[in-house]
């Protein structure tokens, strides 16, 4: 019976630890493309995950999306903000008229071929949705839950308004917990 003991007392230890690794010192790294737009979603995402998990983020702005892209290769970006259309091009993929099939087509490619987990998109036209590394998805399984108030919480209208609020990083950030406050979502 000691010995039943101890060896549950070593898995608990074991069990713990492995889970105290996965957030502890740990920074997700949020990769956009230099426009205000992805900006500000990228600011969104980033402030609702630090707030509601305690997760250090850090926004990563890059010249272009293939900069993007190469970041995400080397593993240096845990999560992107991108739309359908143009996960398309990336794809070398035709355009699709129809956003849900699109999303339904980027979101099975980018699994299978770049290792990459789309949530559900925001509530805008342009269908903008973060997509995250498998590595992230599994190391932080509540993410898509927590991102998820944010396609019922961003319609169009305020994501305008949100634009016409902030033109630089420091605005951004600030328009975003502000939008996030008020929607009592963090």
């Amino acid at each position: 019976m000691k010995q039943i003991c101890l060896v549950a007392v070593a898995v608990v230890f074991v069990v713990c630890a492995n889970l105290s690794n996965a957030c502890v010192g740990r920074t997700l790294h949020i990769g956009v493309a230099n426009t205000a737009g992805d900006r500000m979603l990228a600011e969104m995402v980033s402030t609702m995950i630090s707030e509601r998990t305690g997760t250090s983020v850090k926004v990563d702005t890059f010249r272009n999306a293939r900069e993007v892209y190469d970041a995400v290769r080397q593993r240096k970006v845990n999560i992107i903000i991108e739309s359908p259309e143009h996960a398309l091009a990336v794809l070398g993929k035709p355009s699709e008229p129809n956003g849900k099939k699109a999303f339904e087509i980027v979101k099975g490619e980018y699994r299978k071929n770049l290792n990459l987990a789309w949530l559900e998109p925001f509530g805008i036209a342009q269908g903008y949705a973060p997509v995250l590394t498998i590595e992230t998805l599994e190391n932080y399984p509540a993410l898509p839950k927590l991102l998820a108030k944010l396609a019922g919480a961003l319609n169009n209208d305020a994501y305008a308004r949100l634009l016409k609020s902030s033109d630089s990083g420091d605005k951004s950030r600030k328009a975003a917990k502000e939008f996030l406050k008020a929607k009592k979502l963090i």
